[in-house]
């Protein structure tokens, strides 16, 4: 199903109610390297299908690295988020860092598979033109470096640990 749902989304611009689910297929594009920008711990990367795919994801290989970075943490917070739980229980796979001060950008929205798939949702929740693309390469390679830098600067954050009793 991967290949053929991300085909369906593939170019056209997506409504905001399908960019959970362009997501999910973009996801299961992955085979090691997934990388999420997002504003927020929001519903964008809380759907069911967006977890259950990045579940698969992180269990298919040793190899594969999750990462991904946001502005803010307050829903996930107040409300809980199922992906604190999933980053909780695969930590060598799933890393969830919230970025720097100076890096927020609460336009900026994207995710890049092997640097090679590329979702572009900028201004979620209400994008303006969201859309995936399965071979844009060379955006994704900068997309890819742009997050890099990003995630070196990022923080652990405090309000998602664990405390143990």
């Amino acid at each position: 199903m991967g290949n053929r749902a991300a085909e369906a989304f593939t170019g056209a611009p997506l409504a905001p109610e399908d960019c959970p689910r362009a997501l999910a297929a973009l996801i299961r594009q992955g085979r090691t390297q997934l990388h999420l920008r997002l504003p927020a711990l929001d519903a964008l990367c809380g759907d069911g299908a967006v977890i259950k795919a990045l579940r698969e994801l992180a269990l298919s290989s040793e190899r594969v690295r999750i990462r991904l970075l946001y502005d803010d943490h307050n829903r996930a917070t107040a409300r809980g988020h199922p992906l604190v739980p999933l980053a909780r229980r695969l930590p060598s796979r799933l890393a969830l860092r919230l970025s720097h001060r100076e890096d927020r950008d609460p336009g900026l929205c994207f995710a890049v598979a092997d640097q090679s798939w590329l979702m572009e949702c900028a201004g979620w929740p209400r994008p303006e033109n969201a859309r995936l693309f399965d071979d844009r390469r060379p955006l994704a390679v900068r997309r890819a470096a742009s997050f890099n830098d990003q995630w070196q600067r990022g923080l652990q954050d405090p309000e998602l640990r664990e405390l143990h009793l």
